[in-house]
C-alpha cells in the first residue's frame, strides 16, 4: 500500500551551498506519483530520478534541462527513510534550507503532518536476486538480497579526529529517525576558503554543519554521536538511492567510503538489475 502524509508542512532557513533565503513545503500528493518537485521555474513537477541529476559536487543536484535545484538529498532520504511513496516537494528558491545541517527537521515534520495510506494503490519496490558489486578507487558498494532493508557503511579519512566510522542498521521509520536523520553536514576547515571560491558552503556556519580542524572538531553542543560522519554518509547514501524511483526490500546494501556521484551510480546499478515486485 502506497505512503503520502496527511497535511501539508513547511521549513523556513538559508541554504547551504548558495546562502540564499530557501523554503520548502511538503504537500500531500494524490495517485501514484512518487517523490517529486514544484518550483515556480518548472513548467510541470520535476520527479526525483536518476535521468535527471545534473550534478554530485558536495551534493546531489537535479534538473528539468533549463532549472537546477541543489542538495537535493536531505529530502529525498527523509522520504525514503520513514517509507513515503508520494510527496510534492515545493521549493521556494534554488535549494532547501540548511536547517541543523542534518534530515531531522525534514523529517519530524513529515512525521508530525501524519502518514497517510492510499488503499487500492499498488506499490512496486526494488529487489535484486543475485550479489552486486561495484568499485571505483577505494569506494566500493555491495548489494545482496536479505530479509528486510539493511546498510553497513564504512567512512574512512586519513585524518586522527576522524579515522574508520563503521556503522551498521535495519531500515525502519523507526530507527532512521532516531539515529540517521540527527547526524549532521560536515566539512574540514582545510576546504572552506576553496568551496566558497567555487560558489559552494555560501551559507554554511556552525548553525548547520560540523566542521574538523586540524585538532579540534567544532560543533554545535558537541558531536550527536561519536560516530556521526559515517551515519550522515548513510543519510546521503539513503537519499540517493531514492533517486531510483522505488523502495527498497528485502535487500542488504553495503558501502565503503561512498560520495554523491558513487552513491547515484549504484542507484543506476540497482535499477538495471532490480527484478519486478510488488507489495
Amino acid at each position: 500500500m502506497r505512503t503520502t502524509i496527511k497535511a501539508p508542512a513547511t521549513i523556513e532557513g538559508i541554504g547551504l551551498h548558495k546562502g540564499k533565503p530557501a523554503r520548502v513545503t511538503f504537500l500531500p500528493a494524490e495517485g501514484a506519483t512518487g517523490l517529486r518537485f514544484l518550483n515556480p521555474a518548472f513548467a510541470s513537477p520535476l520527479p526525483a530520478l536518476l535521468n535527471r541529476v545534473s550534478g554530485t559536487a558536495r551534493g546531489t543536484n537535479i534538473s528539468d534541462g533549463k532549472t537546477t535545484i541543489y542538495t537535493v538529498e536531505h529530502l529525498l532520504s527523509a522520504a525514503a527513510g520513514l517509507g513515503i511513496d508520494d510527496l510534492d516537494i515545493e521549493l521556494a528558491g534554488e535549494e532547501p534550507p540548511a536547517t541543523d545541517g542534518s534530515a531531522l527537521a525534514f523529517a519530524a515534520a513529515l512525521v508530525r503532518t501524519g502518514l497517510l495510506q492510499k488503499p487500492g494503490l499498488q506499490r512496486k519496490t526494488l529487489s535484486i536476486a543475485d550479489r552486486l558489486e561495484m568499485t571505483n578507487g577505494t569506494t566500493r558498494c555491495t548489494a545482496f538480497p536479505s530479509h528486510g532493508v539493511s546498510f553497513k557503511l564504512t567512512y574512512d579519512y586519513p585524518h586522527p579526529l576522524v579515522g574508520r566510522q563503521v556503522v551498521e542498521f535495519t531500515l525502519t521509520p523507526e530507527e532512521y529517525l532516531a539515529n540517521v536523520a540527527p547526524a549532521r553536514t560536515f566539512g574540514f576547515s582545510h576546504e572552506i576558503e576553496a568551496l566558497k571560491a567555487a560558489g559552494l558552503a555560501l551559507g554554511g556556519s556552525l548553525e548547520n554543519a560540523i566542521v574538523i580542524g586540524e585538532k579540534e572538531i567544532i560543533a554545535k553542543d558537541g558531536l550527536r554521536f561519536p560516530d556521526e560522519f559515517a551515519r550522515h554518509k548513510l543519510l546521503d547514501l539513503i537519499g540517493d538511492l531514492a533517486l531510483a524511483g522505488l523502495p527498497l526490500k528485502d535487500i542488504r546494501i553495503e558501502a565503503e567510503r561512498p560520495g554523491h556521484a558513487s552513491n547515484v551510480n549504484f542507484a543506476k546499478l540497482l535499477s538495471q538489475k532490480a527484478i519486478p515486485n510488488n507489495d
